[in-house]
């Protein structure tokens, strides 16, 4: 029996529920793009067409209106479910964070924090998704990647991005470095779904009108990282989270200027602040005395 497609199912049911790809973009904490790809590659695994688009928005076709009418009570069924288990009680602070962050940021810095604060414990959740807070209950806060702010939540600028584009030594040393980002524009780049809109930011902040035309693309930062240290392209660095492969050499930057992008990196947590406030400003104070140094 076939797997079933449930985050392209998720984001039918979400497209058909607001009428709307960008609604249900901001409701999953999704780009449009990204969105509209999940739904596109629904529609390619059906084999049938299951939305119109209309002056006004989107409709369901004759397929999809009895796809939605059969799927939207179990779906909520399932919500319904999943939310009543994950309000059990749980121990420690938990913590949405994307595995980029995790692993060359967070996780580094994390043994710090627990000799200093034992008695409070950290659960970390990996996810490259944004995950929504007021949805998951189990998640205390998060720290996220993006423009902020986002509606229900409080956030915080932690980080900023400085972006630059790098690529692994023997790429550099087999071929021509391109010398001007002009030079960028054909060059086989990788990045992630979202990251293509960082790599228009970066062109734009660089003078450039151009959207990538070959862009390898992965579903996770920390891959994009490993397939540029393997030579399979030119990624966009994120200082802070590439800084450990440029530290390490396997990656080196293409040009001596970084660009900061508008976008940066958010201490997120709902407005209810439940019953871990203390522990949640525990591991706050000690999150940006970190960031504060590695800014310095």
């Amino acid at each position: 029996m076939r797997r079933l497609p449930l985050r392209d199912i998720e984001a039918f049911v979400a497209v058909a529920r607001a009428g709307s790809l960008a609604q249900a973009a901001l409701t999953m904490n999704l780009s449009v793009p990204a969105l509209s790809r999940r739904i596109q590659q629904l529609e390619a695994g059906l084999a049938v067409r299951l939305f119109e688009r209309q002056p006004r928005g989107l409709a369901l076709t004759a397929a999809g209106d009895k796809y939605f009418a059969a799927l939207d009570p179990a779906w909520r069924s399932m919500t319904l479910a999943t939310e009543a288990l994950r309000k059990r009680d749980h121990a420690g602070l938990t913590v949405s964070v994307m595995p980029t962050f995790a692993a060359n940021w967070l996780i580094p810095r994390l043994q710090r924090f627990l000799a200093r604060h034992s008695a409070v414990q950290i659960v970390l959740q990996t996810s490259a998704e944004i995950e929504d807070l007021n949805a998951r209950s189990e998640l205390d806060c998060a720290i996220r990647l993006g423009r902020g702010p986002w509606p229900g939540v409080t956030s915080e600028p932690l980080l900023a991005v400085d972006a630059v584009p790098v690529l692994s030594p023997q790429l550099r040393d087999r071929y021509d470095s391109p010398r001007h980002p002009h030079d960028l524009v054909n060059a086989r780049l990788i990045g992630t779904d979202h990251q293509i809109e960082f790599w228009a930011e970066w062109f734009a902040a660089s003078g450039i009108d151009a959207v990538p035309t070959d862009c390898l693309v992965f579903d996770n930062l920390q891959v994009v990282y490993e397939a540029a240290s393997a030579g399979m392209g030119i990624a966009l660095g994120l200082d802070p989270v590439v800084r450990p492969f440029i530290d390490a050499g396997r990656l080196v930057p293409l040009f001596a200027e970084r660009v900061r992008l508008p976008r940066q990196f958010h201490l997120v947590r709902r407005r209810d602040a439940g019953g871990k406030a203390r522990d949640f400003a525990v591991f706050r104070d000690w999150l940006f005395a970190e960031a504060a140094r590695f800014a310095a």
